[in-house]
């Protein structure tokens, strides 16, 4: 019988264009040498957990690491990611999230990646090699196509306010 975890986040990293009248989702490119070299993803990561970490914490902290983008409005997507692993026969639970950073802002990307690219979300969503995150990606594009009236299957979270709980 497979096995539940949840210990994986995922962030969609938008920008709203210059025009103001679109968004821009954050692509990434694995490097040689890695598990998924080539592949086109957006930030993921694990969350720490013998530190105690929670998983929009996991999303700050990875989003930070990987990008360096201060991001101007956090975002939880309603629904989890989901998929199955047979090396290990476990079920991944995956919590996901969006963040929406500055129009023209830039990562600064770390050794995880070889290149990144703005595309827009219906793009970006044909070059990912996984059902759940191309779902994801064009939810989120769709919720935060206008980021001043935010649609449905998105929640804004204000982490600051988190941290005080």
């Amino acid at each position: 019988m497979p096995r539940l975890r949840s210990n994986i986040i995922a962030v969609y990293i938008l920008r709203p264009t210059l025009s103001q009248d679109d968004v821009e989702l954050l692509m990434l490119q694995r490097p040689a040498g890695h598990r998924f070299a080539g592949a086109w993803q957006t930030v993921g990561g694990h969350i720490e957990e013998k530190q105690g970490e929670t998983a929009w914490q996991a999303a700050l902290r990875e989003l930070t690491e990987e990008t360096g983008l201060v991001v101007e409005r956090w975002f939880r997507i309603d629904r989890p990611e989901t998929f199955y692993n047979p090396e290990n026969d476990t079920i991944y639970l995956v919590p996901a999230f969006a963040a929406l950073v500055a129009a023209g802002a830039e990562p600064m990307i770390s050794e995880e990646h070889q290149a990144w690219r703005w595309q827009r979300p219906e793009d970006a969503a044909e070059t990912v090699d996984w059902a759940a995150m191309q779902d994801s990606i064009k939810r989120v594009g769709e919720a935060l196509k206008d980021p001043t009236h935010p649609g449905l299957g998105v929640t804004e979270f204000d982490p600051q306010e988190l941290h005080r709980q």
